[in-house]
């Protein structure tokens, strides 16, 4: 009664093996039973679940076709009802021991797992395959640490071979084809940024896609000479075996339809399933405008170094290029994410941009492109950092709608761990596996390397944080380094006090150092909030390397906010000063010499003539001031503060204790553990008035700063 039961279920699998949505319902159906009853009656005759069964029954048909046919591993995967190729790999592996490709160039005689054989049979098997394997990792030194995904590639950025220097068209070949692939779900794809690391490396293949993390390596050559364009490609995998190369001679405009043909061929080569949505961003034409395009690829090369001086000259590029066609997608979200950076108001930019105006056009641009196609994933991703402060639900959403259209968009990931961490229900956990994703596919980025490192120290996992800092230190540089040196100290003592005799270590071993007490005075004001002893280190600093912009800034604020005006004077007056520090920051550091001295109408001056869109200069010095309403509102219309996520509570923490509004100032220290600002909070003078009070000191006892008794 039970083998005729299997067969005949056996038999309707079968029949609809195909059908990749064929599960237990279907099955149920077919067998006149209920869904309920199905699974019991299997479960009791096989021991296995229903779609366990049915995965099996697929994955013997699937090895019977490799054994009998031609077809390619790619057709019996999906014969057979996988529509991922890459999960039928996994499944076939995980049931026979062998990749469905070993098979069928091997010819291996599979040998499926069952259950009730002999146990020194699997004892013996297990420990030869583990023999194997450690065999193989200590013989092949281009194992990577993680091992790659079947399908993950970098492309290496394309050498220019034109007689004229044009290295953007290259650039953008290759990051356009990288772009294509990105889109993909099935891919793994490195960013370009990482990639781009190894341009004119002598390191051999194997060695690149061991540091990234990838199976395959995608290179080439462009040679752009007058109208007509040659493009070289080769697609290498990480055991140097070549797998695929191809050259294309074409008129220069026919550009995007070769970058096209290149990632449909890598897509063949590795066997993957499209979806139609996929194919069709895969025939996607940018614009049939060449003039616009070769305009959006030098803006784009010029954004990607993210200098505020080569945003602007990005700005000027795609305008020109939508301009010459109105409907090109990718040049109004280039203007979107440029303008959006505009608008994070950075002292240098006060006196030339207006937040307000730049947040707006950023906002126009990209409804712009969403407008013309709904999948503008960077479109997206700009409308969702525009959302926060404003509206985190909605944030959410656009956040969410950006990495659906592009999984591997590195940026996209860092953007929404950045909205966990700083939205008002911080969440560490979520902050660090958006992280973990981007850095995935972004290795080599020096600043996700900062943001992931210190993911971990919050997240209490300091053994990876150590492990993770050992492997990937040549991606810091050493002050950096040494700061998160300092926080691992802090969170696995609960102490910051700990980084004090930690840095006084550094300097006995190398004591003209000036970074090292420069880092030391800030300690000092703000772990111990001791501005004095702070004043001390920065001058040391200051006296061994006067050059230094970080030390010549630290020192001269310090002195402002020690009320040391005829010291802070001199050093303004030195050549160093003039030539190191621009006139914004020079105006923004006297400002902050007259807000410590309390001449408040003198600091407004300042805040009103030259730093205008300013929020913390303008905001602190009206609520010290006792105008209430004027903060109101700055605050409403530049709710977004500084632009920069990271200070938003503590500098709205800073407002409202000057306003004595006690609940609302607690509310934003509460909410402000983990965004890196509490020393900055511990340190200032605002919060003078409320350091005995018991909420305080729970506040920086929470962040494991010094309590005085």
């Amino acid at each position: 009664m039970n083998q005729e039961f299997i067969d005949q279920v056996s038999s309707i699998v079968l029949k609809n093996i195909s059908d990749e949505n064929f599960g237990v319902r279907e099955l149920s159906s077919l067998l006149g039973l209920s869904p309920s009853q199905t699974l019991r009656k299997i479960k009791a005759v096989t021991d296995k679940s229903v779609s366990q069964y049915i995965r099996e029954i697929r994955l013997e048909k699937a090895a019977k076709l490799l054994e009998e046919t031609s077809q390619s591993i790619a057709e019996v995967s999906c014969q057979v009802g996988f529509s991922s190729a890459s999960y039928f790999n996994k499944s076939f592996r995980k049931y026979y021991n062998v990749t469905p490709g070993e098979y069928k160039t091997r010819s291996i005689n599979l040998v499926k797992k069952k259950k009730g054989s002999s146990k020194i049979k699997v004892f013996f098997t297990i420990f030869l395959v583990l023999l194997l394997v450690i065999i193989y990792l200590g013989t092949n030194t281009f194992i990577s640490k993680n091992t790659p995904l079947t399908n993950s590639i970098a492309v290496l950025p394309f050498k220019d071979f034109s007689p004229k220097n044009n290295q953007w068209l290259s650039d953008g070949v290759s990051d356009n084809i990288l772009h294509s692939l990105a889109q993909m779900e099935k891919m793994k794809v490195i960013s370009f940024t990482s990639s781009s690391t190894f341009r004119n490396t002598d390191k051999k293949i194997p060695e690149i896609a061991k540091e990234l993390g990838v199976s395959y390596i995608l290179e080439g050559s462009v040679k752009l000479v007058n109208d007509r364009i040659q493009i070289i490609t080769q697609l290498i995998n990480a055991n140097d075996e070549h797998i695929w190369s191809k050259e294309y001679e074409e008129n220069a405009e026919d550009i995007i339809k070769v970058q096209n043909n290149v990632a449909e061929e890598i897509i063949k080569q590795l066997e993957i399933t499209l979806s139609p949505n996929e194919e069709k961003k895969l025939d996607k034409y940018p614009t049939q405008n060449m003039e616009a395009y070769n305009l959006y690829l030098k803006g784009h090369l010029e954004n990607d170094s993210r200098k505020f001086e080569d945003i602007e000259q990005n700005i000027v590029f795609n305008k020109q290029a939508i301009n010459l066609d109105s409907s090109f997608v990718e040049a109004y979200e280039e203007l979107a994410m440029s303008y959006y950076l505009l608008s994070k108001t950075g002292i240098d930019l006060v006196m030339k941009y207006d937040g307000l105006e730049s947040r707006e056009n950023s906002r126009h641009y990209a409804e712009k492109a969403i407008q013309i196609n709904t999948n503008a994933n960077r479109a997206w991703l700009v409308k969702a950092m525009l959302m926060h402060h404003k509206d985190w639900d909605l944030s959410k959403e656009y956040h969410k709608k950006a990495i659906v259209l592009n999984p591997n968009d590195a940026l996209a990931h860092t953007m929404y761990a950045e909205y966990f961490l700083y939205n008002p229900k911080p969440n560490v956990k979520k902050y660090l596996d958006q992280l973990i994703i981007a850095q995935r596919v972004n290795p080599l980025s020096s600043v996700l390397a900062k943001n992931f490192a210190s993911a971990l120290i919050i997240n209490n996992q300091f053994e990876k944080a150590e492990k993770y800092l050992e492997e990937h230190k040549f991606l810091f540089s050493e002050i950096d380094f040494i700061k998160l040196e300092s926080k691992l100290i802090a969170y696995k003592n609960k102490d910051w006090n700990q980084i004090i005799p930690f840095l006084n270590s550094k300097i006995e071993k190398d004591p003209n150092n000036a970074s090292l007490y420069n880092m030391l005075g800030v300690a000092y004001d703000g772990i111990k909030n001791n501005d004095s002893v702070a004043v001390i280190y920065n001058k040391k600093a200051y006296e061994l390397d006067s050059t230094n912009y970080r030390i010549l800034q630290d020192y001269s604020y310090s002195l402002a906010e020690s009320k040391m005006s005829n010291e802070f004077f001199k050093i303004k007056e030195s050549a160093n000063y003039n030539s190191i520090l621009s006139k914004p920051k020079q105006l923004s550091q006297l400002w902050f010499l007259y807000y410590h001295q309390e001449e408040y109408h003198k600091a407004l001056e300042i805040a009103d003539r030259y730093l205008s869109s300013r929020y913390t200069t303008k905001v602190w010095t009206h609520a010290q001031l006792g105008d209430r309403k004027k903060v109101d509102s700055i605050s409403k219309k530049l709710y977004w503060g500084t632009g920069q996520d990271k200070y938003w509570r503590s500098f709205k923490a800073f407002t409202h204790a000057i306003l004595k509004d006690r609940d609302s100032m607690y509310y934003y220290l509460e909410n402000a553990r983990f965004d890196g600002t509490t020393m900055l909070v511990n340190s200032r003078r605002e919060f003078d008035p409320y350091r005995n009070e018991d909420r305080f000191k729970a506040i920086l006892k929470a962040n494991y700063l010094p309590v005085s008794e």
